[in-house]
Order: C-alpha cells, then sequence, then structure tokens
C-alpha cells in the first residue's frame, strides 16, 4: 500500500505493478496496436466477409424467386377470377418500364352496325418489378414473342392464352410457363420456349 506524505494511504491510485509484470512495461502515451492483434482483428474481418458476401448473392436470387412467385400467383388467381365470375381479363406486360397490370374486359355490341366494342376497367394498381429484375421477353399465342413495348395475355372462363415470360437479372434469367387450362406457373432456370 502506497503511503502518501500526509501519511494516508492512497487508494485512488492504480495499482500498474501487476499488469506491467505480464505485458512488459506499461506507458501511458503508447496508444497503438500490436503487429499480432492487428493480424487477429484482419483474420476476423476476413472471416466474416466469408460468411457474409455468399448470403448477399443468395439474397438477390431471392429477389428473382419471390418475383416470379407473385407473378405466378397473379396469373393462377386470374384465371380462377375468370373461371368464377365468368368474366374475361387480360395481364399487361410493359416490357420497356419493367410494369404488369390486370384489367377486366368487358363487351358491348352495337346491333345496328353489328359491331362488338371492348372496353377496359383496370383491377388494382400497376405493380413494377423490383430494381435489377427485367422482362426479356413475354411470348403469347396471338403476338408471339415481344421483347418492347406492351404486350397482353387473355385469360377466359374457359382457360387462359398460352405465355412465357422470361425475367432476367443480369446473366441469371427464369423462365414462366403457364398451362392454358389450368392457369398453373411452372418455372424453370434454363431459357425455354
Amino acid at each position: 500500500m502506497q503511503i502518501s506524505k500526509a501519511g494516508t494511504s492512497n487508494r485512488g491510485a492504480p495499482a500498474l505493478g501487476g499488469i506491467s509484470g505480464l505485458f512488459g512495461p506499461l506507458t501511458i502515451g503508447n496508444a497503438g496496436f500490436t503487429l499480432i492483434e492487428l493480424i487477429v482483428v484482419i483474420m476476423i474481418l476476413g472471416m466474416t466477409a466469408l460468411l457474409v458476401v455468399p448470403r448477399i448473392g443468395s439474397f438477390r436470387a431471392g429477389e428473382m424467386k419471390r418475383t416470379s412467385r407473385h407473378l405466378a400467383s397473379v396469373v393462377q388467381q386470374l384465371t380462377q377470377d375468370s373461371s368464377s365470375t365468368k368474366e374475361r381479363y387480360r395481364l399487361y406486360f410493359n416490357l420497356d418500364t419493367d410494369e404488369y397490370w390486370t384489367v377486366s374486359v368487358k363487351e358491348s355490341f352495337k346491333q345496328e352496325e353489328n359491331i362488338i366494342f371492348l372496353t377496359e376497367e383496370p383491377r388494382g394498381k400497376r405493380s413494377r418489378l423490383p430494381a435489377g429484375i427485367v422482362f426479356e421477353d413475354v411470348i403469347t399465342a396471338q403476338k408471339g414473342k415481344v421483347t418492347e413495348g406492351e404486350i397482353f395475355s387473355e385469360f377466359y372462363p374457359i382457360g387462359i392464352e398460352s405465355m412465357i415470360i422470361h425475367l432476367k437479372e443480369g446473366e441469371a434469367g427464369l423462365t414462366l410457363i403457364a398451362n392454358p387450362l389450368t392457369g398453373r406457373v411452372k418455372m424453370s432456370e434454363l431459357y425455354l420456349e
């Protein structure tokens, strides 16, 4: 125990004797790191990066699958709605802006002119593909393969127009093929026509 000049014990002073005995002399002005400490920190950061970087890539792949599942559910829902309500619907795609939306189609007949008029009523609002994911092309029975502009696929009470949607994100792609009778959507990572 250290004794001050006044004769009382100095309890507030740090006891550095034990620490300096283990790690060498301790000086108050030395605030740097040793080479071993730096190597350990770099190794920990490297191992963390090895674990995190592959997960970031799988997160983006997950976004593509989530988007394709949403499109598949839209196709299946329109197929069911058309069958149950006996109405006609269209699923529109804008390949320039990567948007898609649905409309219901109403027919009206002008007897004196013998003409059928089609009017479209929007169902909900437009949806946009997430950033980085685009429509590569859409193939329908009526229009064939379309790579730009707008295209739609028809949904009738007895079935849907055959439709193939190609999504792309960088080099990765995904094909969605809608069954014309059931509206079920098959997905493939291969480019199928």
